[in-house]
């Protein structure tokens, strides 16, 4: 099972700003308004944003989301979930390490191997 690896380093801000979708102290973390401790965080999930093979899916990566790939982090806690959607490859590996910064306990981490550290348990 992988879990992320705790950084001594908070990472810095992306070029490209994630505006008021998400915010973290050394107290809590905010994705769109929902907030959750960071000893209640049990697993972060990364995973590359589907895009349908046709006019509508070439539309939206092209010309709504332009600049490549788009991503989906989701942080899970008991029974809650938190989800930002469509982001940059930068931002979903900032949100990813500033919980591994953060974090005060192990947390799980799934999704596309190899976008962050890990270490295994």
């Amino acid at each position: 099972m992988a879990f992320l690896k705790r950084s001594d380093v908070k990472p810095n801000a992306p070029a490209e700003s994630i505006g008021k979708q998400f915010d973290a102290n050394e107290y809590e973390l905010n994705i769109k308004g929902g907030r959750i401790e960071w000893d209640a965080i049990d697993e972060v999930e990364v995973a590359k944003a589907a895009r349908i093979n046709s006019p509508a899916g070439w539309f939206v990566k092209k010309i709504m989301y332009s600049g490549g790939e788009r991503y989906h982090v989701g942080v899970f806690f008991g029974k809650g979930e938190l989800v930002i959607t469509n982001i940059t490859e930068e931002q979903a590996r900032y949100i990813v390490e500033t919980v591994a910064y953060y974090a005060k306990q192990p947390i799980r981490y799934t999704g596309i191997e190899g976008f962050v550290p890990t270490v295994e348990s």
